[in-house]
C-alpha cells in the first residue's frame, strides 16, 4: 500500500519540482554520472565539451514542425487503451473510445527539452546502440530516439494509434530507423529469445503498481545497460514502483530526473541512488 512517503514523492521527484529538489551535476563525483548528469541539462554551455555528439542534429526542423502540427490536429483515433487509463477522472470502459489526436499529443508528448536530453544522453552511452520502448503513442519520442543515431523498436497496444505513428514516421524521413510491434507487452515480452537484449529500455507504457514491478522484472534480462521509467511521479502507485525497483539487487544504481527513473546496470561500482536536478 501506498504511504506518505510516495505522495511526498511525487512532489519532489515531478518534473517541475525536481530541479530544485535534486542534486546538482556540479556535486557527482562518479565520472560516468558527472557527464551524463551534463549531458541531461538544457542549457548547452553545461553539455560535455568536445563532443560532436551534443550538437543539435540536422533534421529536426521537421520533428518540431511535427510536434506543432500535431497540437493543432483537426482528426480524431479510435483508441485501444489497454494501460492505467487518464492520470485523472474515471477510467474510459473497455473498448475503443473516440479521442482527439490534438488532446492526446497535449497529454501524451514528451517535453521538448526533456526528450531531447534524452537522445544526448543516450549518445553518451554510445553513438549507436539498440533501444526498446514500451508505449509508442503519436511516435514523437521514437522518432527522436531515432535521430540519435540508435537503432528503435517500439511496442503499441493500440492498432489505430501506432498506424498513426507510422504515417508520421514515414513523413518525418525516418519511417526506416524505427520498428513498431503492435500488442500487449507481456504477450510481446513472452515471444522474446532469451538472449533477447536492448542497451536501453525506456518503459512508459502502463502506469500501475502490479504492471510497472512485473514489466521491469521481466525487462531486466532484456536490458544491458539501463531501464527507464517514466513517470515515477504519476501516482503513489508509481512512486511505490520505483521505490521498489531501486532495491533490485540487479540494478547497481539509480537515478531519477524530472519524472523519469533511471535504473543502471554498472558492475563494480557501489550501490547508489540519486536525484538529479
Amino acid at each position: 500500500m501506498s504511504t506518505w512517503r510516495d505522495c511526498w514523492g511525487c512532489v519532489v521527484d515531478n518534473r517541475w519540482v525536481s530541479p530544485w529538489s535534486g542534486r546538482s551535476w556540479r556535486r557527482l563525483h562518479s565520472p560516468m554520472l558527472y557527464m551524463w548528469g551534463r549531458a541531461l541539462q538544457a542549457q548547452s554551455k553545461h553539455w560535455p565539451e568536445g563532443k560532436d555528439v551534443f550538437q543539435p542534429l540536422v533534421n529536426d526542423h521537421d520533428l518540431f514542425a511535427h510536434r506543432k502540427q500535431l497540437l493543432s490536429h483537426k482528426g480524431t483515433l479510435q483508441r485501444l487503451d489497454l494501460g492505467a487509463g487518464p492520470r485523472r477522472g474515471r477510467r474510459s470502459s473497455p473498448g475503443l473510445q473516440e479521442v482527439k489526436i490534438s488532446r492526446l499529443a497535449k497529454q501524451s508528448l514528451t517535453p521538448l527539452n526533456d526528450v531531447q536530453g534524452m537522445v544526448r544522453w543516450l549518445r553518451t552511452i554510445s553513438s549507436h546502440g539498440r533501444i526498446l520502448e514500451l508505449g509508442t503513442s503519436l511516435g514523437i519520442t521514437a522518432a527522436h530516439f531515432a535521430q540519435s543515431g540508435w537503432e528503435v523498436e517500439t511496442w503499441e497496444g493500440c492498432p489505430a494509434t501506432l498506424d498513426f505513428a507510422r504515417k508520421s514516421w514515414r513523413a518525418m524521413g525516418c519511417e526506416s530507423s524505427v520498428l513498431g510491434r503492435q500488442g500487449d507487452f507481456a504477450d510481446l515480452l513472452a515471444r522474446c529469445a532469451p538472449d533477447e537484449c536492448w542497451d536501453v529500455v525506456f518503459l512508459d507504457g502502463h502506469h500501475s503498481f502490479d504492471a510497472t514491478v512485473h514489466l521491469a522484472d521481466r525487462l531486466a534480462q532484456h536490458t544491458t545497460t539501463a531501464l527507464v521509467v517514466d513517470d515515477i511521479a504519476w501516482s503513489p502507485g508509481m512512486h511505490r514502483a520505483w521505490r521498489s525497483l531501486q532495491q533490485d539487487v540487479r540494478w547497481d544504481l539509480s537515478f531519477s530526473w524530472r519524472g523519469r527513473g533511471f535504473l543502471v546496470k554498472a558492475p563494480g561500482m557501489r550501490r547508489q541512488k540519486w536525484r538529479l536536478a
